[in-house]
Parts: C-alpha cells; sequence; structure tokens
C-alpha cells in the first residue's frame, strides 16, 4: 500500500509539467506567429469580397482601393438594367478603415482567423441620395393603377374597367443596395416588382351607373318669352362628372355636376338669345361733333342663375321650370376725329419735322423751316385745326399775362394768332436758324417761330379766317 501511494503521488508532478509545457508551446506559438504576421493580415481574413490573409497592408490597401474604385451595383427590375456607381448612390468607401479592421482581426486571439465572416468595407452613405436614387428607379419602371370609371357617351352609361398598377417597395430595394454596398456580390441583384391593384374596382360602380342614368332622367325646360330650351338626356350627360373621395378612409365615387360644362350649355342657349349693343359713333370733324349712327343697349340672358339654378335640381333629381332673365347691356360711345382740309388755301405745319407749307388750290406754294414750342421744357405747340383770328406788325409780345413762367417782352414784325396766344410770328433773336431738332428743349413758349421772309410772306398772303392745320 505504501508502495502505490507513493507511485500515485509522483504522477501529479508529471501532469503540471505537462500542462505548463503545453500552455508555453501555446504561447510561443502565439508570439512566433504574431512576429511571422507583423505588417501582414492574418490568414483567413476576407474584406469586400476580397482574401486578405497574408498580405501586406500595402498590398491589401491596394486591393481594397481598387475594390472601392471599381464597385458597380447591378440591379435588374422588371427586365430592365441599372448599373451604378458609388457616386451615383450616395456612397463614399473608407478603404482605410476597412483596413484597419482586417488587420486587427484575430490579434488578441489564441487561434488564427480562419473560419471568420467576411469584413464588410466602411463607408459613409448619403441616405438622401440614395432614397432618391430608390424612388426614381421605382418610377421609371412602375406603372401607377388606373382606377374604374363610368363613361356617358350620346346618353348611354357604362364602365371602364380598372387596370392594376405594378411598383417596386423603395424601403426594400434600399436594404439590397445598402447590403450590396457593404459585401459586393458581383451578381447582378434581381428586384422583384409587385402589383398594385387599383383603389376604384368597377364592380363597385353600380351605385353610380344608376344614380348617372336618374340625373340624365330629371325634366328641365328653360323658357324665354315664347321660346323653350329643353336640354336631353345626351345634353345632361355631358356635364355629369365623377370625383375620387375618401369615406371612412376608403375611395369612392362621388357624382357631380361640372359646372363649366353647364356653363356652355347655357352659353349655346345665350348666344341665340343675346343682342348685342350697337355702339354710338360720333364724327368731328374740324372740331365740329355730329352723330353718325345713335347708340342702342345690348340685352344678355343672366347664366350665372340658370347655372346654379339647373345643377341643384339635376343634383336633387327634382323637374325644373325655370324663366331666363336679362339684363342690359350698355352701349359704348365711339368717337372719330377727322381733318378736312377741302380749302381754297391753309397753312400745314408739321412739328416732329419742324416745317411749314402754304397751300394754294391743292399745291405748295411756299415753305419753310420753323421753331415751334419746347416740348421737352413743358411749352408744347398745340395740336389741331384752327384758322388765324387776327393780325398786327410792329407789336410788342408780353408772355405775363399768361402766368409767371411765360417770362417774355419781345417786339416782333409780323403777328398772326391762330389759337389763344398761340400764333405766327417772326423770331429776329434766331437769328435765322430754324428747323433744328433742338426745338424740343429750346424752342419758344409755344408760338411757331418763322424766318423773317416767311412770315412777311404768310402775313401778305394770309387773311383772317386762313385755317391752320398743326399735327406731328
Amino acid at each position: 500500500m505504501d508502495i502505490h501511494g507513493s507511485e500515485g503521488f509522483t504522477t501529479i508532478p508529471r501532469v503540471v509539467a505537462i500542462v505548463t509545457l503545453t500552455g508555453f508551446l501555446a504561447i510561443g506559438l502565439h508570439l512566433g506567429l504574431q512576429a511571422i504576421y507583423a505588417g501582414r493580415i492574418l490568414p483567413g481574413v476576407a474584406a469586400g469580397g476580397q482574401n486578405l490573409g497574408g498580405k501586406s497592408l500595402a498590398d491589401a490597401r491596394r486591393i481594397l482601393k481598387r475594390e472601392a474604385d471599381n464597385y458597380r451595383l447591378e440591379l435588374k427590375v422588371s427586365g430592365k438594367d441599372f448599373v451604378l456607381k458609388p457616386s451615383d448612390i450616395g456612397v463614399t468607401y473608407d478603404p482605410e478603415a476597412t483596413l484597419n479592421a482586417a488587420y486587427n482581426l484575430g490579434r488578441s486571439d489564441w487561434l488564427l482567423p480562419l473560419h471568420t465572416a467576411p469584413i464588410a468595407l466602411s463607408y459613409n452613405l448619403d441616405r438622401h441620395q440614395a432614397a432618391e436614387l430608390a424612388a426614381t428607379i421605382a418610377s421609371e419602371i412602375g406603372v401607377p393603377p388606373v382606377d374604374a370609371g363610368v363613361v356617358i357617351v350620346n346618353g348611354k352609361v357604362s364602365t371602364e374597367p380598372e387596370q392594376s398598377g405594378v411598383t417596386v417597395d423603395k424601403v426594400g430595394l434600399l436594404k439590397l443596395i445598402e447590403r450590396d454596398i457593404a459585401s459586393p456580390s458581383g451578381a447582378v441583384i434581381p428586384v422583384e416588382p409587385r402589383t398594385v391593384a387599383a383603389d376604384i374596382q368597377a364592380a363597385a360602380l353600380g351605385t353610380n351607373v344608376n344614380e348617372a342614368k336618374q340625373l340624365m332622367a330629371t325634366p328641365i325646360v328653360l323658357t324665354y318669352n315664347d321660346q323653350n330650351f329643353t336640354p336631353t338626356a345626351a345634353d345632361i350627360g355631358q356635364w355629369i362628372s365623377f370625383e375620387k373621395v375618401n369615406q371612412d378612409s376608403s375611395p369612392i365615387l362621388v357624382t357631380r355636376i361640372d359646372s363649366s360644362k353647364l356653363k356652355s350649355y347655357i352659353q349655346q342657349i345665350a348666344n341665340k338669345l343675346n343682342v348685342a349693343p350697337v355702339s354710338k359713333q360720333i364724327t368731328i370733324e374740324n372740331g365740329v361733333s355730329k352723330v353718325t349712327q345713335e347708340g342702342v343697349d345690348g340685352l344678355a340672358i343672366d347664366q350665372d342663375v340658370l347655372v346654379s339654378a339647373v345643377s341643384a335640381a339635376v343634383l336633387a333629381h327634382k323637374p325644373l321650370t325655370q324663366a331666363m332673365t336679362a339684363h342690359a347691356v350698355p352701349f359704348k360711345t365711339t368717337s372719330t376725329s377727322v381733318i378736312s382740309l377741302d380749302y381754297g388755301q391753309y397753312i400745314e405745319i408739321n412739328l416732329s419735322k419742324q416745317h411749314l407749307w402754304v397751300w394754294q388750290d391743292h399745291n405748295v406754294i411756299y415753305e419753310s423751316p420753323i421753331t415751334s414750342g419746347a416740348t421737352g421744357a413743358g411749352f408744347p405747340t398745340v395740336t389741331g385745326l384752327f384758322s388765324i383770328y387776327y393780325k398786327t406788325t410792329n407789336t410788342h409780345l408780353v408772355g405775363y399775362q399768361y402766368g409767371p413762367r411765360y417770362n417774355y417782352d419781345v417786339a416782333v414784325k409780323y403777328w398772326m394768332p391762330f389759337y389763344q396766344g398761340y400764333g405766327l410770328h417772326d423770331a429776329s433773336w434766331r437769328n435765322g436758324i430754324f428747323g433744328g431738332p433742338d426745338y424740343y428743349y429750346g424752342g419758344s413758349h409755344g408760338c411757331v417761330n418763322l424766318p423773317d421772309a416767311t412770315a412777311a410772306f404768310i402775313y401778305g398772303w394770309s387773311s383772317i379766317g386762313t385755317p391752320v392745320w398743326v399735327h406731328n
């Protein structure tokens, strides 16, 4: 018994020694591997679908950068292919952050990372841009559903069937995009669209069809004096429209009266009854007014009243006999001014040309440059048809009687006024310079200045009552 106890006692130190030796060997192996792979990625490490095990940091960096630069997302949606670059999606890759994660994987473990999951690529994502991309793709391949409807043609009511639409789940599409960004698959990603049912189904439109038929059967009679106008079922059918509304969160069609189409019908009736006003025509010849056509008021049907009454009656399914009313449309007065120059002699003055012509027996017998009123300075020459009402020689023209701005007192040889204080006269202070464009600011106080010879000729040729036509 003592011998057996002694053998058992000596076995324990052996076990301890073996365990200790094994521990030292494991530590040595770990430290050795760490030393061997210093500056390199440990075996079994993958990132972005690329095996980086054993690669130097420089090589791994190049691989990750190439992977980020060459990344393309390929989607197939409803038979349409989309190939997208990172910039299209709003992705900015961070190869350096991915490299750090790959290098540190397994450094603190006792075993090599031979069976670890691939490291996702580090990136920043502009989620707003990515969401807009998903919405754009969905809109390009999507087909909106078409609701069933009620159609009225020539008084006949029928339904148009609904059409289902196609769309893409934008949230699900965004998740697919984010998943491939982190771990590029290199494969075309199929995206299955889904069918979207129309809100309004033809099977639910029986009520609308029956209501439309009832509305079209409403008796309507519009009267004016001894005339009657009765819209047909086809006429009423053209006024009916259907509006999509939500009732208790369920979309339905509600029957309406399209006021614009009803107004069009009422306008057709009004066109037959309205009486256009006749304008009063006045002709002003040489300042004398004469009525050449008397004005007559017109008549117009009160259409808004009719539209309201007819619309309310049809929607209520109530017969309506409505007398139409009308209001007077006042006539307008137009006037036409004419200058009749069928005179044996007259003087024509063109202000824009700064020129004067003397007419006798339909021929020009004398012409001359002039200087008229300084329009730009507030002294324009009056325009119109006038006549010389006074003549004198060697007189003074004093302007103060017309106001403080008319500050002149000049001597003239010939004075021939034709309208109030406006007249024809010589102007020796102009030193023979007439007809230039400087009249606009440097002209007279409104009179027509003439060279001495011109003033002398007109004074001797004209008589009191000789017409003077001033125009631009």
